[in-house]
């Protein structure tokens, strides 16, 4: 069987089994590699039969010294994606029986690097960003939801961008998200005042940006919950503007991204002592070990506590 041919079914196969369309997209991205990679060597290597747990290694090498799009050099987080796409087709292989033995068994990732989250808010900067935003204006107050609901949620860009207006259920404060990363459902708790904001923007609001788009809402399920002045979904670029300008507006300095509030949302909820497993549900980490590393963002008790109790900060010698 050639390479490409085997590729398609793979792909074919996570189609079928309903996985994620970001999974598919990024699977025929790692799977890319690969072939380039073969089809370098002299001679290129077509069939999959012939690609070996040596062959392997030497792709890992390989990887290990190309860079990415820009130019830059291509971390070990990136080179583990794409292994574990490697790995994951390989193992499609040897269960269906397309293959005898899967050499990709042995592959092993790189060591990461723990890297604690960068530019988490303080409470009093995600104030300050919040209160700089004009809600006496329609899309301002659209705005202050979206920051609200991230805030409250700690949800992803893609995963707040794909939101629908039946997800939202302000009786029980409670927000649905469909599909999120890894193809996974999950619920999570609004907090009282982004329900607030939620109730008059589903009212009053965004009727109005519907309306100021020259159509009729046809009230269809699929209706997105955000959307531009024209009445259509907003997208990743305009989301990322629209944090960008209100952190300018508040005069933060630190670089502040949509993912930005997620770790702001997991930070403040554990510096509040909240349980690390809801934190993680909250989240929709599959792997508690991903929470853990917020814990060391409460640094900020520890100095405060040592402040308040080393004998050096109280002028005894």
């Amino acid at each position: 069987m050639t390479l490409q041919e085997a590729i398609a079914r793979h792909l074919e196969s996570l189609t079928v089994r309903n996985f994620a369309k970001n999974t598919l997209i990024n699977r025929a991205y790692q799977l890319r590699f690969f072939h380039r990679f073969l089809d370098e060597r002299e001679p290129p290597v077509q069939e999959i039969e012939r690609v070996t747990a040596e062959l392997l290694v030497e792709f890992q090498s390989w990887l290990f010294h190309q860079p990415t799009p820009k130019g830059a050099v291509r971390g070990v987080a990136n080179q583990n994606r794409i292994f574990t796409g490697i790995r994951g087709f390989f193992a499609f292989l040897k269960t269906n029986g397309y293959l005898t033995v899967n050499p990709a068994e042995a592959l092993a990732n790189g060591r990461e690097p723990r890297r604690l989250p960068r530019s988490v808010l303080t409470v009093m900067e995600a104030k300050r960003i919040l209160d700089a935003v004009d809600t006496g204006r329609v899309e301002g107050y659209r705005d202050r939801t979206i920051l609200e609901v991230f805030y409250a949620t700690g949800i992803r860009k893609q995963e707040l961008l794909d939101l629908r207006v039946q997800h939202v259920s302000l009786e029980e404060e409670l927000l649905r998200i469909e599909q999120g990363k890894g193809g996974h459902d999950r619920v999570v708790p609004l907090s009282r005042v982004a329900c607030r904001f939620l109730e008059t923007y589903l009212k009053a609001i965004r009727p109005e940006l519907v309306g100021g788009s020259g159509r009729k809402d046809q009230g269809q399920p699929a209706e997105r919950l955000f959307i531009s002045a024209r009445g259509k979904p907003l997208n990743k670029n305009v989301l990322s503007e629209i944090i960008a300008h209100y952190v300018k507006q508040a005069k933060v300095k630190k670089h502040i991204t949509c993912h930005s509030w997620r770790h702001t949302c997991a930070t403040h909820l554990l510096k509040n002592r909240a349980n690390l497993r809801h934190v993680q549900e909250i989240l929709g980490h599959r792997s508690l070990a991903t929470t853990e590393r917020y814990l060391h963002l409460t640094i900020t008790d520890l100095k405060e506590a040592h402040r308040r109790f080393h004998p050096r900060e109280k002028g005894v010698d």
